[in-house]
């Protein structure tokens, strides 16, 4: 950051020079002495070396506060972002661990779904082999009763015919 100052305050030095420079071969009042050779233009004197030298270290002071209070304000945002970078990473952290977590009660899930469909498909074929069985049996004893009931009818039938001779 010295080199950026000190590249400064060369250049702030390199423009006024360049200004003062600029300003002494400018023509205002001297312009009639430069239509007329033969008037004899004054030289122009040189800038109080001193006096320039204390504006130059004065505005390098000025310059360097101002550099040392930028430095201060990028330290003070650094830290700032810093502290909200570890903030998001640690959000993000967190996240991702509860993703993690959400992902395996998923396939936990997942896996309890499909016990419980499997056991469903199971019952579901038991109960209808069971139904299947109680129709069966159901048949079989209606067909029982029937045969027992003609028979009995037939006996009844036979009985009344014998009591009706």
């Amino acid at each position: 950051m010295k080199s950026a100052g000190v590249m400064m305050a060369v250049a702030a030095t390199s423009i006024i020079v360049l200004a003062i420079g600029i300003f002494s071969f400018l023509p205002g009042a001297d312009s009639e002495a430069l239509s007329n050779p033969a008037t004899v233009v004054p030289l122009v004197v040189a800038p109080d070396m001193p006096a320039v030298q204390a504006a130059f270290a004065a505005r390098e002071a000025l310059i360097q506060a101002q550099i040392q209070q930028l430095d201060q304000e990028l330290a003070a945002r650094e830290s700032d972002y810093q502290a909200r970078a570890a903030e998001m990473s640690a959000l993000i952290m967190t996240g991702e661990g509860q993703l993690a977590g959400l992902q395996q009660q998923e396939t936990a899930l997942q896996q309890q779904v499909d016990q419980l469909l499997a056991t469903q498909s199971e019952r579901a074929t038991v109960y209808d082999g069971q139904r299947q069985q109680a129709y069966y049996q159901y048949q079989v004893n209606i067909q029982q009763l029937k045969v027992q009931l003609d028979e009995a009818t037939a006996k009844l039938a036979d009985a009344q015919a014998q009591l009706g001779q």
